[in-house]
């Protein structure tokens, strides 16, 4: 099931597994599997065309990210996404790509022990169809 609430749950459980914390203003989604979140999104700094994505999972679902392009791009009016992710996180890049996101630079230092690599993905890219 894709939920939305309790958003504070949801970020509090991203944020434990990337090692940061949220502040509102932001949005989640998150898959529950048998009462328990097995994977989560947080939306926070929209720009309008913009909107910064944390994601964590043990398992992502095709239903998930679907869901999660389709409040980007449909709700927030969003023409991209921005991720970020440690660059020790190879697992997270290797998702990245996957969604379709492009490395677009590095910034140095950003989790404290370590640099953050910066990714985009554009509507158009996302390779799992926003109406499939």
């Amino acid at each position: 099931m894709i939920v939305s609430e309790p958003r504070a749950d949801i970020a509090a459980w991203v944020g434990a597994k990337i090692g940061v914390s949220f502040e509102p203003p932001y949005t989640a989604l998150a898959h529950v599997y048998r009462g328990r979140i097995i994977a989560g999104y947080v939306f926070n700094v929209w720009t309008a065309h913009d909107i910064e994505v944390s994601l964590a999972a043990d398992r992502l679902s095709v239903i998930l990210m679907r869901a999660a392009f389709r409040y980007v791009v449909e709700q927030l009016g969003c023409s991209r996404a921005t991720f970020r992710t440690r660059a020790d996180n190879v697992q997270a890049q290797k998702a990245l790509d996957r969604l379709g996101a492009r490395l677009e630079g590095r910034q140095r230092g950003y989790f404290g022990d370590c640099d953050a690599l910066l990714y985009g993905i554009l509507k158009e890219d996302f390779p799992y169809g926003l109406n499939a």
